[in-house]
């Protein structure tokens, strides 16, 4: 199954010309020609485009297009073979005194992990879980709890505060988070980050609820005395440290229930008496045909099985 994945993510651009923000390339909102309501638009430059953050280093070219590209027509460059990777740069190379300007930008993969495959939640309103690299992430903005309660509340629902954090991971909860306050920028969720008492001269030390060390923060400013820490609204979304005691949102991180219905080749049978996660299938072509592939595939941890269906040939020669 194929999903647009660029939808609703955090794009970044060279320049912004009038309120040609990068926004309008993933609102969803497409037009087949310039319309300043719904498409984006730099300052007119040589090079274009949302760069790849220094951070993450060299952003592998997936493909290219050398030509006039006709305002009003879509244009489709497939990455092939395809590659792995957190960001999608757009790049357009003119001579000065040209502007980009992109009406909407579709990033389409089939191992992003659907919402269905995540925790069933009834007590959650439609839109509340988001997925990002094979985990769940199901954000709590109307029940405040201190920081203790809501790594209880998660605990109990077999998940947890979120425990790590990368570039990429910073800037998609950056993002969901930006999405849902809006018109609220003092929002504040709690992060799974706490200080190490155990270390009295070292007060400065902060461990992750799993134990594990933070090897890549994003503080607004150094921490002050709180002992806990939380994703800061009135920061841009950075980290700032807070009284363990105040209630604040929560964002609760799950892994995947199950893996769905998987592809059934034609001409076979699929046997299946569970698709949880650690669950075995196993495919049996039809009488005639040739089994080329594997023939029991598992449920994994990130929401898809382990091995590409097989393919059931026809042995008539």
């Amino acid at each position: 199954m194929l999903l647009n994945v660029a939808a609703g993510k955090a794009p970044m651009q060279s320049s912004v010309a009038g309120n040609g923000v990068p926004q309008k390339a993933v609102d969803g909102s497409a037009s087949d020609f310039y319309n300043p309501a719904t498409c984006t638009l730099t300052q007119p430059e040589r090079l274009h485009g949302g760069n790849n953050r220094p951070d993450l280093g060299v952003n592998p070219i997936c493909n290219n297009y050398t030509g006039i590209i006709e305002e009003g027509k879509p244009l489709f460059l497939p990455c092939n073979p395809p590659i792995k990777g957190a960001f999608v740069s757009v790049q357009l190379q003119s001579p000065p005194g040209h502007a980009l300007s992109i009406c909407e930008a579709f990033v389409y993969t089939d191992q992003a992990l659907p919402i269905e495959r995540c925790p069933a939640l009834r007590d959650q309103p439609p839109g509340s879980t988001a997925t990002y690299h094979g985990k769940c992430y199901t954000f709590y903005s109307q029940q405040a709890l201190r920081f203790e309660e809501a790594r209880q509340f998660c605990a109990a629902r077999g998940g947890s505060l979120v425990d790590e954090t990368n570039a990429a991971l910073h800037g998609f909860l950056s993002w969901e988070m930006w999405l849902r306050h809006r018109t609220d920028p003092l929002a504040q969720y709690w992060l799974g980050l706490v200080r190490d008492l155990r270390d009295p001269r070292n007060t400065d030390n902060w461990k992750w609820i799993n134990s594990n060390n933070v090897s890549l923060s994003f503080w607004s400013s150094p921490p002050g005395r709180g002992n806990c820490a939380r994703f800061d609204g009135s920061k841009g979304w950075l980290w700032s440290d807070a009284n363990c005691n105040e209630p604040l949102n929560f964002i609760c991180q799950h892994r995947p229930t199950g893996c769905g219905r998987p592809e059934q080749p034609p001409n076979s049978t699929l046997i299946a008496t569970s698709l949880d996660v650690g669950a075995r299938i196993e495919h049996k072509c039809d009488e005639g045909h040739l089994h080329v592939g594997p023939t029991t595939r598992t449920c994994m941890p990130d929401g898809f099985y382990s091995e590409f269906p097989p393919v059931c040939r026809s042995a008539c020669v």
